[in-house]
């Protein structure tokens, strides 16, 4: 449909609005000549679930946000209580006076929900504005993952100009969307976190400070990792801080240990604990799964469609990962904890996710999360394949002739099972299929770095190609090498 072509107390389908927003976000106008502002569709929905209006960025007055536009500008005065607005970006929390953030906006028009197509790109405050909106008793859902990366491409330039621009500048906390795990922990100071942590963090991030530094200090700060007394010049880890950083998050948040239980047969459960901080578990969790799980096979020949297999160790790693970044740390006692056996992997995760239980099973869950900062700097650090839960990776495991991994919501925690066994029914993989192999066939031996080089891509997918190619016996693992089999 053409925007033109919806009319006012007619409904449509949730999908429709979705879609509406979008060509109405294509229609946006920019008001700076020397950056690049985002592109903002706003779709209005009435009491009834009927269309009523929409607007997009710079409609009637350049420089005023969509949301703005269709609920103040179109409709000033007008009850607009228990409506429902679709807006294709986060609303905005930080606007200069005498402007108030469209979060704002929505509270004070009474909205009933609010569907958001993309999270606020801009590390140090991104969620603000979904907290707020949850704060003040307003419903909020978001849009599906193909609409999300639609939005994405439409903004990508606006999203990494924000990001840089997040690098440098000094925001102020927003005490009243704040999360708990952003406060100071006065009992701690910066000795208490960890070196090897820190460097590890600026190494695989791509940053240029030092540790100690103020540049440094400036950065942890703008981040929530650190609070700094502007009066004393002293500084304190935030729990976040100490949960990614500290040398032993543990004191404060017992919680964030990760448990494994493994049970093959008869044999007795043997169960490892994984403590520290949170940018250091990646690799210690990749070095335990490699000894839980063998690795390959030693010729294509000897693959047996009914035999176990361990495909879906790529998806397990990411499964963990994305617990760890998109769990509720606030729930006290609950631990992240993966069963394995010779069926299955299971991995709880505590809180429930802020998509629908649908939207993961379908493979279609946008990369909201409930812990933004985390999420950013797993991403940026390589140690996830994208912000959200690795529905990407996920959806791969059917290829491999496995079953598709579950989720379900049981006890307020989150739990994803993954299948071991190929379905007989099942399709296998074909060589084509598998990214990569064009590659190593021809280098005939690579290191994970040099495939990164080759292939331009960053050190968790280059591993994980090469990883698929040893899974389905066309490459063998020696010592850090992957070596073509003839």
């Amino acid at each position: 449909m053409k925007r033109e072509d919806f009319i006012k107390g007619q409904k449509y389908t949730h999908e429709q609005y979705m879609e509406l927003s979008i060509l109405e976000m294509m229609e946006s106008k920019s008001e700076h000549a020397d950056r690049v502002d985002p592109k903002v569709g706003a779709v209005l929905i009435d009491r009834n679930g009927a269309y009523f209006d929409k607007a997009h960025r710079g409609e009637l007055r350049i420089g005023d946000h969509g949301e703005f536009t269709v609920l103040e500008r179109k409709h000033p005065g007008e009850d607009l209580s228990g409506f429902t607005l679709y807006t294709t970006l986060e609303p905005c929390v930080k606007r200069n006076l005498p402007k108030k953030g469209c979060y704002k906006r929505c509270i004070n028009a009474r909205l009933k929900k609010v569907y958001i197509g993309h999270f606020d790109p801009d590390p140090t405050v991104a969620s603000n504005g979904y907290r707020l909106l949850k704060k003040a008793g307003i419903e909020v859902e978001f849009y599906e993952k193909k609409y999300e990366e639609m939005i994405a491409k439409a903004n990508e330039q606006f999203f990494k100009e924000a990001a840089k621009r997040a690098e440098k500048e000094v925001t102020q906390e927003i005490q009243s969307a704040i999360d708990p795990i952003e406060n100071e922990l006065i009992e701690f100071n910066l000795q208490d976190l960890s070196d090897e942590a820190q460097s590890t963090m600026i190494a695989k991030m791509g940053l240029t400070y030092k540790i100690g530094t103020d540049a440094w200090k400036g950065y942890l700060n703008r981040m929530k990792l650190i609070k700094v007394d502007e009066e004393s010049r002293t500084a304190r880890p935030t729990g976040l801080g100490l949960l990614l950083l500290g040398q032993n998050p543990e004191q404060h948040f017992p919680q964030a240990r990760i448990k494994f239980t493994v049970r093959s047969g008869t044999d007795n459960p043997k169960i490892a604990d994984f403590k520290g901080p949170l940018v250091l578990l990646p690799d210690k969790i990749e070095q335990y799964l490699s000894f839980v799980f063998p690795r390959g096979f030693s010729s294509r020949t000897s693959f047996e469609r009914t035999e176990k297999v361990e495909a879906s160790y790529s998806a397990l790693y990411e499964v963990i990962m994305n617990a760890m970044v998109h769990r509720d740390y606030t729930i006290s006692g609950g631990r992240i904890m993966i069963e394995i056996d010779d069926e299955n992997v299971t991995v709880s995760s505590p809180g429930e996710p802020l998509c629908s239980i649908e939207q993961l099973n379908s493979f279609t869950a946008p990369s909201f999360s409930r812990n933004p900062k985390i999420a950013h700097i797993f991403f940026e650090m390589g140690l996830v394949e994208e912000r959200g839960f690795g529905m990407e990776e996920l959806s791969k495991v059917e290829s491999f002739g496995l079953p598709k991994p579950q989720f379900v919501l049981e006890n307020g925690s989150l739990k994803v099972t993954l299948f071991r066994k190929v379905n007989p029914n099942k399709q296998i993989v074909k060589s084509k299929d598998l990214p990569g192999i064009d590659i190593l066939r021809e280098h005939k031996s690579l290191t994970t770095k040099q495939y990164e080089e080759i292939s331009g891509l960053k050190e968790r997918q280059a591993r994980n190609h090469l990883t698929a190619l040893v899974d389905n016996g066309y490459a063998k693992r020696v010592g850090t090498k992957y070596i073509w089999i003839e």
